[in-house]
């Protein structure tokens, strides 16, 4: 296969265009391409057509380098080794983008910095797709990003939210706190320009190892899981945000991140149905419009393949698996939206030796792309971040070489026309085809968008909202000998952060409690830290005389715990020995031990030595300051609240009210492993929650 031959000829004619065209000259480079597509793939599509038509219309005029163009997704993170926050000062990046009609864009935090900005880049980007001529259509961009919330969360100036198992912890409450999230989310979303949101997360929690889901996850019972999901996606489209369900067919279950490398899941097709398929049927019974993929691999139902050096045998992850994806997903499911692969640049796919060609080069995506459309997938979702010209070169090649695949039957054009077909007409349905009506409005709807979005992302309303759902979520499974609330006599208190740059969150939340004299005036408060991640490895615990002393003489340690893996609790960790030291200490002077669980909750099973456990599901923006919070001129901050509510209810300025979202194992050391391991017992059931 020539991967580079049909691109010589336009490559040349840009070269005469390149470094004279800047950010909105993209009709005189699109003429350029319309030339060359008519040139090589004898298609006379060259003047466009004033109005759009029906999708059929639309699919029938356009080019094979449009269909192609249409299914891919790039991120545009930098340029030139510099965030890309502004189009017009990325050099070369508005004509890189107008080589081909893409069919979106995902913005990732790097391209995000406030609401004005973000609100500007998207306007940029929707008119720079609009201004390429010589196409069979102008067709707008699905405009996305992974906007979670929690740990997940791109828009650094609206509301982080609590994150899924938080909300799932608040109970009775949970179904409409999740439709209230995701109606909150789509609005800041929609404000900013954006239309498509990769969440919400279905994936069951069913690991407790697991590295990459965790909190991601609102819980590890399936029908939770559905509920929440549903109500989720809900929100989102009542302010026409597309829900984008993942990761198809579970992630839930896994103990490596398909970001570094490949997980596989040992279950059969039965299994699956009972866990991990069980939301996804339910969302595609309720209209689900997109479903994204997951990088796992599954060798109890998929089929052994050769990989790329010829030799090797394994399974292909459910990206790439025409069985999961057209027979279990389309067939057996009868799910006919979109499929969006995860990103196809994660380690799962890109350093896993899967296909021909050497690993990062186009040839190897291109190969990729063949085995993940024949899946019966999509979008190609970042098959690599648009760097720079090496990269846009690059994205020539790959849509020259998929060209290549259908043009000698590889992949067949039906298979193209089905993903472009079912693009548009989710384009169609979400009123996206007409988007350049609004852009065609002119400067004085601009400037009413522009202040909507500063009234609405990160509003005084919405962190209301956002807080009560924290405050609702926070929960106790451990209080011996009523240590909670805490008096707000106490005289002395060490405040044990994990990191440095926790205390802005946590000394905002005290300086609250003592501005409204829940904490007494005369305290003497103490604010460390356990633990350095900067450091070099043997070095990170930091543990001084000083704080060992600070511990002793306290009456209460609040400490602060954040688990993303289970070695990180082992005797020697720096996490768990800072911990553990000061529960030691501060019991050896009288004092009282106070955890708060941050992030994953299963940590409570070896802290069971504090004397109080309170859970909050999220560690992530605590060195936000919760004051920059100005108003509708100016830009706001994305912060913890969880954190915020937790402390609160330390002092009883809050009643813990939530209950487990997922049940709590014991920890036991495996003597083989010299590791430790999660036990099949558990020692809190999911739905157990105490209260003062």
């Amino acid at each position: 296969m020539h991967f580079e031959t049909k691109k010589k000829n336009e490559m040349k004619k840009r070269e005469k265009l390149g470094k004279l065209m800047s950010f909105g000259l993209c009709a005189a480079l699109s003429i350029q391409m319309s030339a060359f597509a008519a040139d090589t793939e004898g298609s006379d599509s060259g003047a466009g057509i004033e109005e759009k038509g029906t999708v059929e219309q639309i699919l029938d005029g356009m080019t094979l380098d449009e269909k192609i163009s249409q299914m891919i997704i790039p991120a545009i993170r930098m340029w030139n080794g510099v965030n890309v926050t502004d189009l017009e000062e990325a050099d070369g990046l508005a004509e890189a983008l107008c080589r081909h009609q893409y069919g979106g864009i995902i913005l990732y935090q790097q391209n995000v910095t406030g609401t004005r900005q973000t609100y500007e880049l998207v306007r940029q980007l929707k008119e720079n797709n609009a201004q390429i001529e010589g196409v069979s259509t102008s067709i707008p961009y699905f405009i996305a990003a992974d906007e979670e919330g929690g740990r997940v969360a791109r828009l650094m100036s609206g509301c982080r939210m609590t994150g899924s198992m938080a909300i799932a912890a608040t109970g009775d409450m949970a179904e409409k706190n999740s439709e209230s999230t995701g109606k909150l989310l789509g609005e800041e979303m929609k404000a900013l320009g954006f239309n498509v949101d990769y969440a919400p997360v279905i994936d069951v929690n069913n690991n407790p190892g697991n590295p990459v889901i965790g909190t991601r996850s609102f819980s590890d019972d399936p029908d939770t899981v559905t509920k929440l999901g549903i109500a989720y996606a809900r929100g989102l489209e009542k302010n026409n945000i597309i829900a984008t369900y993942k990761h198809f067919p579970g992630h839930g279950d896994t103990t490596v991140d398909s970001h570094i490398g490949t997980p596989s899941v040992e279950k059969t097709y039965e299994e699956l149905q009972k866990t991990e398929l069980v939301p996804f049927r339910e969302a595609i019974a309720a209209g689900a419009d997109m479903i994204m993929t997951a990088h796992i691999t599954y060798p109890l139902i998929d089929e052994k393949v050769t990989f790329g050096d010829g030799v090797t045998q394994g399974y292909y992850p459910a990206t790439m698996s025409r069985k999961m994806i057209t027979d279990i997903l389309r067939g057996d499911m009868g799910f006919d939206g979109i499929v969006v692969a995860d990103a196809l640049e994660m380690g799962a796919i890109q350093t896993a030796g899967l296909v021909p060609g050497e690993e990062g080069s186009a040839e190897y995506s291109i190969h990729i792309a063949e085995k993940v459309i024949n899946a019966g997938v999509d979008i190609l979702l970042v098959p690599a971040d648009l760097l720079d010209e090496s990269k846009a070169d690059f994205y020539d090649d790959y849509i020259s070489g998929i060209s290549d695949l259908v043009e000698d039957g590889t992949v067949p054009l039906e298979r193209i026309d089905e993903s472009v077909s079912r693009i548009l007409e989710v384009k169609e349905k979400y009123g996206i085809l007409d988007e350049e009506q609004d852009l065609d409005q002119g400067s004085a709807a601009d400037a009413k968008g522009l202040i909507y979005a500063l009234k609405t992302v990160g509003s005084y309303m919405h962190h209301d909202i956002e807080g009560t759902i924290a405050r609702s979520a926070v929960t106790l499974v451990k209080n011996d000998n009523a240590a909670l609330p805490v008096s707000g006599d106490v005289k002395k208190i060490v405040f044990l952060n994990r990191c440095e740059g926790d205390r802005v969150t946590i000394e905002y939340a005290v300086q609250k409690l003592l501005n409204s004299g829940i904490i007494g005036e005369d305290a003497k408060i103490t604010y460390d830290y356990y633990y350095d991640p900067s450091a070099e490895e043997g070095q990170q615990l930091h543990y001084t005389e000083e704080m060992k002393k600070s511990i002793e003489e306290a009456d209460v340690v609040v400490g602060f715990s954040a688990l993303r893996s289970l070695p990180e609790l082992a005797d020697g960790a720096p996490q768990y020995e800072g911990l553990h030291s000061a529960i030691e200490d501060v019991h050896a002077g009288g004092g009282k031990f106070i955890l708060l669980s941050t992030n994953l909750p299963y940590d409570t099973a070896r802290y069971q030595d504090a004397d109080a456990i309170l859970l909050t599901y999220l560690d992530t923006a605590l060195d936000k300051d919760p004051t920059q919070l100005k108003g509708a001129t100016e830009d706001t901050v994305a912060y913890n609240a969880n954190v915020i509510a937790a402390i609160d209810t330390v002092f009883g300025e809050n009643e813990p009210s939530g209950t487990l979202p997922v049940n709590i194992p014991g920890i036991v050391g495996n003597k083989e492993s010299q590791s430790l391991e999660y036990s099949d017992e558990h020692l809190y059931e999911r739905g157990f929650g105490l209260t003062y």
